[in-house]
């Protein structure tokens, strides 16, 4: 078994359940498009001897044709995971976790969709062979998740200097709220004082790895109406918000990360 499993673009063959080789094999690109993938992050909840509850995560990813992953307990603990194989939906890997005295091996195991991974964790943590029911979510699907970014008075968008005049001011943190059903995307503005209202977001789409969305305030009688448009990448989107301010129309560039 190989420390990192070859994992081929055509990822619907594995979802499917197919053998899947190297060579020679062809399928139709919307239908691997919408295929369910592991690629994301994925948490579940375990509780440690004191009683309290950790969330583990992991996070798999693919680079290069390869499939690869790793783990932590918290912020700092983050580990490769090794002998990594995706069969059909079946999955397996193991955590090697070094102590003072001995390697810790943890042997995760389960069967995954889109949503969730169910299955065993064996670990022998205590000296002795020990075996816990394994059940991972999904942190994130699509877009959800809490995004924010930085914008300027006077142009300045999330990676600075934006196409309004000066591309230069006082910052200040915007934060959005999403969920995903299919290709429509919904959500609210997150208020980081707690004294600003949220506002909900409107005609909110993601289609092809673009999300847009649209956010309409009212100012001390003024309608201000900005448009969100933006290149998913991970847990980055980058693009441009479009808006009107004071009746000047406003291109900003936009890039905003995923905060939870």
């Amino acid at each position: 078994m190989t420390p990192r499993f070859l994992l081929t673009s055509l990822a619907a063959t594995l979802a499917a359940g197919a053998f899947l080789t190297l060579s020679g094999v062809s399928a139709d690109a919307p239908a691997l498009a919408k295929a369910p993938t592991l690629e994301g992050t994925w948490r579940w909840n375990f509780v440690m001897p004191d009683g309290a509850t950790n969330r583990p995560k992991l996070r798999f990813t693919v680079a290069d044709g390869n499939l690869s992953a790793k783990t932590s307990f918290r912020p700092g603990t983050e580990t490769p995971v090794t002998n990594l194989l995706v069969t059909g939906d079946q999955v397996t890997f193991q955590v090697i976790r070094r102590r003072p005295d001995r390697d810790v091996v943890t042997t995760y195991s389960g069967k995954w969709n889109e949503t969730a991974i169910k299955g065993k964790i064996e670990t022998d943590w205590a000296g002795e062979k020990q075996s816990y029911d394994w059940e991972a979510t999904r942190a994130h699907y699509g877009v959800e998740g809490v995004w924010r970014w930085t914008n300027s008075f006077f142009g300045g968008g999330g990676g600075g200097g934006g196409r309004g005049p000066g591309g230069r001011g006082r910052g200040f943190e915007s934060r959005v709220e999403l969920e995903q059903e299919g290709e429509r995307i919904t959500g609210k503005t997150v208020s980081t004082s707690g004294r600003i209202p949220s506002v909900t977001i409107t005609n909110g789409v993601f289609t092809n790895g673009v999300i847009y969305f649209e956010i309409e305030r009212t100012i001390f009688e003024t309608r201000n109406l900005t448009k969100h448009t933006g290149k998913v990448s991970g847990d980055t989107i980058t693009g441009m918000i479009e808006s009107e301010i004071n009746g000047e129309d406003r291109e900003i560039d936009w890039e905003a990360t995923r905060a939870d």
